[in-house]
């Protein structure tokens, strides 16, 4: 059996009908199953503005398989499953919930929760310098992206590809007519880049950069400040 996920586009009562819109792949893989010619069924489960999303689910459990994958964190990352069972037994301890409650299911889990969960799993690929193969600004929601805006300033990771080397770079003038050394750095906005994006805002203009990227900046405080050298004063 193969997950996929999909976005609802329409809904015919009449004919009883539905339309789906799926990603190229999962186009691909029905389009394999359905060439064997024999009948395929689907299993369509929906969710509330509460429930798990199927966005929020096939991030997250991307996000364990990037972790399983760079095989980070001695004898628990043995298989996808323990990796799994593992954050999953964290998640709850930090969060005071009883065991087995925590849930990605659409079934069983929350929104709130998973979006947690996600920024959970974000950290510990960013700590860890583990390679992702989905990009965060893509898959998170709005209000959580200025979450890993913070947390790619803070270890110095491109906030669009998540690679190291890179460099904050400043959305408002600093330092005008003066050095950015003798400048107060605190509450002007910034973004952490790799030098492929740094240029590419360049090429298109901070603002349609911004725009396209889906970020807003986050403004200098002192710990991103003490962690890239900044003056305060």
């Amino acid at each position: 059996m193969t997950e996929l996920f999909g976005q609802l586009n329409k809904v015919d009562p009449n004919k009883g009908l539905i339309t789906l819109q799926l990603n190229t792949d999962d186009i691909h893989t029905l389009e394999k199953y359905h060439a064997n010619g024999q009948p395929q069924v689907v299993s369509l489960i929906a969710s509330d503005e509460n429930g798990v999303s199927a966005q929020q689910r096939k991030f997250a459990f991307a996000l364990l398989h990037d972790i399983w994958w760079s095989q980070v964190g001695g004898y628990w990352i043995e298989t996808p499953e323990t990796v799994k069972q593992h954050f999953y037994a964290m998640y709850e301890y930090y969060n005071s919930l009883d065991f087995g409650e925590f849930s990605l299911s659409a079934a069983k889990g929350t929104k709130t929760d998973t979006n947690q969960f996600i920024n959970m799993l974000l950290d510990y690929a960013a700590i860890h310098d583990i390679s992702l193969s989905v990009k965060p600004l893509n898959e998170l929601e709005p209000q959580e992206i200025a979450r890993w805006e913070y947390r790619c300033l803070m270890e110095k990771m491109c906030v669009v590809c998540g690679k190291k080397p890179s460099d904050l770079h400043h959305l408002d003038t600093v330092g005008s007519g003066r050095s950015r050394q003798h400048t107060n750095h605190l509450g002007h906005r910034a973004v952490q880049l790799c030098r492929e994006h740094h240029n590419m805002a360049h090429s298109l203009g901070i603002e349609t950069f911004m725009q396209r990227f889906k970020i807003n900046g986050i403004k200098i405080d002192e710990k991103i400040a003490v962690a890239h050298g900044l003056n305060i004063k």
